[in-house]
């Protein structure tokens, strides 16, 4: 996830950087010093995840907390204080996360789990909208980096797991990089012939051109170009029914 901290304080500012650095779903680290340096960012870069330390430097702390709310749905306003004090003003400015200062390991990894479990599931309930509103023409929205892309289940080759990334090979010598994990697409592709070879591929099995038995190998074939994959020995038996060597 893409991750905008706001604080003056240059000390908690570079803790609070060094532990989402730290963090394996945090891909991106932005920090600034005011909320007026924040608003161009957030309007260039739509963060995933947005801390305010507060009291905050700046004068457009309200204004930043109106557009992330109506405008970015999807991007997560964290408070950050020293006491509880403000947590009346988080609750009633939308903002329901709220930390503490110092901010302790655990706690920052809770709330950043909570958010990428969120983002996940309404990921997932995208998807599932989609599936059922054009049974006709199979498509479904991917989440990549740059934003949201539609592609045919046949337009896919194989996903391979990068940790909690995902990395998708396309027709078209074409990839994209999605934050979601590939136990989400597996669940996602299963109706649509992709099989689960090892722990981290996930094929298309329409693509599959040669299964070896001998060193447990499956080679795709698209565009004129091979991939190969290396399976599990229970996978390659059951696709025993293509040619084999």
């Amino acid at each position: 996830m893409h991750v905008l901290i706001i604080d003056s304080e240059q000390e908690s500012l570079d803790h609070t950087k060094d532990l989402l650095r730290k963090n394996p779903l945090v891909s991106e680290v932005e920090a600034v010093n005011n909320t007026d340096q924040a608003i161009l960012k957030i309007i260039n870069n739509d963060p995933d995840v947005i801390f305010l330390n507060y009291p905050s430097k700046g004068s457009t702390e309200k204004e930043l907390i109106e557009y992330v709310n109506t405008k970015l749905p999807e991007t997560t306003l964290v408070l950050v204080s020293e006491t509880k004090e403000y947590a009346a003003f988080a609750i009633q400015n939308g903002i329901f996360k709220y930390l503490l200062e110092p901010i302790e390991k655990e706690e920052l990894g809770k709330v950043i789990k909570t958010i990428h479990q969120a983002k996940q599931n309404h990921f997932q309930s995208r998807i599932n909208q989609m599936i059922e509103s054009s049974r006709e023409e199979a498509r479904f929205s991917l989440q990549t980096a740059k934003g949201y892309l539609m592609i045919n289940p046949d337009e896919l080759i194989f996903c391979k797991a990068y940790g909690a990334y995902t990395k998708l090979y396309l027709t078209g010598n074409r990839k994209e990089l999605s934050n979601q994990f590939l136990l989400r697409f597996e669940e996602i592709l299963n109706q649509f012939n992709f099989l689960r070879v090892s722990r981290s591929h996930l094929i298309n099995q329409r693509f599959i051109r040669k299964v070896y038995r001998n060193n447990n190998t499956i080679v795709l074939f698209a565009d004129g170009k091979e991939y190969e994959i290396k399976a599990g020995k229970i996978h390659i038996r059951k696709l025993s029914k293509f040619d084999t060597e």
